[in-house]
């Protein structure tokens, strides 16, 4: 779309206030969510009814009448000549093609809750019912795939390029479900961008590229009467890889840029941020230490600082606490007073104002995730893949990793750890968020089950609190000691911090009070 008239106006998919905006075809697009709202007040665009209207299953532009009863996709006639074909998704929306049109501008029009549809033809395939999904940038690829393939993939399409990320998110786990995932998106500067975005919702290894050269979209294919060719090209589809690798003069400029907006957030405490300066994009940060020492009360001031100082979203995975333990931590440090304990006199709903108030009123600052099945590692992975990719998630807290490795022999456990910190190594660096997490030690002060937590970490802080000794304040204070940091930070012990037992929070400054 082009020729923008009204701009900065609320989106009515309701998820903007200012990234709506109408051209001067009347048509609109949302630049945050991706919708499309075509105008339906334009007198050309009216669906054709009366006595003289008739329907039918209509072969045209290479597809046959048997895919497009598959697909359910009709034209209505009028005296005899085809004028226009609807295209039925899901939800019971239609997508209307006027066959005469020669303006772009009048050519589609919709019916129905378009903005609530997402992907065109999935109600035709059960999820994992083929080996492989195909997902075009229009519902005539689409089809046109699922003739030349004789439906051997389950083949759907995005309503549009710009809305082919949203689309995928919403339908995420029925497009996850495939053991292959292709993309053949149109041969353009925006399938291309919509091709990078859908990808990286999924785990790489998924996903498949279709390379149209010859054509710009799948069913150009067809029209030429060159379904060989189409078909060579999906079946040579290519597995996708990230663009990690750069050469260039201009590449190297562009990675010095991008270098200083590595910085997503500071540590609460000032030990930690003169040594290690704050948390980056592909870092991944270990905080290690024995059982029931306070690790997650680090975490808890380090979430609430984020919230409190930047703008960005966090993925909250606290696997050994229920999601209102987790509600009430943030609430504890935004109240400065015990919302997290047993006998707490703060009301649900003191509590949540609290919340929203952390959050400044943006229920998309925070993801909390605790329902993960730990057995499988893949699904435990993307399920992160999908907090960064879809939920924008820039910072991810791991509470805690030794947590997956449970109910095996030791081999066993080590193996799986092993794989599982790589994995996250890997994620971290090609989605470019921060995974911070912790792993409990063993007696002799090295992390459980597996030493490739640590071989993969930027960043190691080591925790130690003296939980038996005669003084209570004493028992109070976490020492802090870097043992590894990445750009060259310095290691060593950095002091302590403070828990604060009236406020029930962690602080910088030694708590000398009242002893209670």
């Amino acid at each position: 779309m082009s020729n923008w008239e009204e701009t900065a106006l609320p989106c009515p998919c309701g998820k903007s206030s200012d990234a709506y905006a109408i051209n001067s075809e009347g048509d609109g697009h949302c630049f945050s969510c991706g919708e499309h709202f075509f105008n339906s007040e334009k007198d050309v665009i009216t669906t054709l009814t009366g006595d003289d209207i008739t329907k039918d299953f209509y072969p045209n532009r290479g597809l046959s009448k048997n895919t497009l009863e598959y697909y359910n996709v009709v034209t209505k006639f009028k005296d005899g000549v085809p004028k226009q074909t609807g295209y039925s998704y899901p939800n019971g929306a239609v997508k209307i093609r006027n066959l005469e049109s020669k303006s772009k501008s009048d050519r589609f029009f919709s019916e129905g809750p378009m903005s609530d549809a997402t992907l065109f033809g999935m109600n035709k395939f059960d999820k994992n019912s083929r080996d492989s999904i195909t997902i075009t940038e229009g519902e005539v690829d689409a089809l046109s795939i699922s003739q030349v393939t004789g439906s051997t993939t389950a083949a759907v399409s995005v309503r549009s390029a710009s809305s082919a990320k949203q689309d995928c998110i919403r339908e995420y786990d029925y497009v996850n479900s495939f053991k292959k995932i292709i993309l053949c998106f149109d041969n353009d500067d925006a399938g291309t961008t919509a091709m990078k975005q859908v990808s990286s919702l999924f785990d790489f290894k998924k996903v498949y590229i279709c390379k149209l050269v010859k054509h710009k979209d799948a069913n150009a294919y067809l029209v030429a009467e060159e379904d060989t060719e189409l078909f060579k090209a999906w079946r040579g589809a290519k597995r996708y890889t990230p663009d990690n690798i750069i050469s260039s003069f201009n590449e190297i400029e562009k990675s010095l840029e991008e270098s200083k907006e590595n910085l997503i957030a500071t540590y609460p405490f000032k030990g930690l941020n003169d040594n290690l300066w704050g948390l980056f994009r592909g870092e991944v940060v270990v905080l290690k230490g024995a059982s029931g020492i306070g690790k997650t009360e680090i975490f808890r001031a380090m979430e609430h600082h984020i919230l409190k100082t930047t703008n960005s979203p966090i993925g909250l995975l606290h696997l050994e606490e229920d999601n209102g333990t987790t509600v009430k931590a943030i609430a504890t440090y935004e109240l400065q007073q015990p919302v997290i304990i047993p006998d707490s006199i703060i009301s649900n709903v003191e509590v949540l104002n609290a919340y929203k108030r952390a959050v400044n009123g943006d229920d998309s600052r925070i993801y909390i995730h605790s329902s993960f099945d730990v057995e499988n590692e893949e699904e435990f992975v993307d399920n992160i893949r999908f907090l960064v990719s879809a939920c924008g998630c820039e910072v991810i807290f791991f509470d805690h990793i030794t947590w997956l490795a449970t109910g095996g022999n030791n081999d066993d456990e080590r193996k799986k750890l092993d794989r599982i910190s790589q994995k996250l190594k890997l994620l971290a660096k090609e989605l470019r968020f921060c995974l911070v997490m912790i792993s409990h030690t063993n007696d002799d002060g090295k992390t459980r089950g597996s030493r490739n937590i640590v071989n993969v970490a930027n960043t190691i802080i080591h925790m130690h609190r003296d939980t038996t000794a005669e003084s209570l304040t004493e028992r109070k204070r976490t020492y802090l000691t870097i043992e590894k940091a990445r750009l060259g930070g310095r290691t060593g012990p950095i002091g302590y911090v403070q828990f604060d037992s009236t406020t029930h929070t962690l602080k910088d400054e030694p708590d000398e009070g009242p002893l209670s």
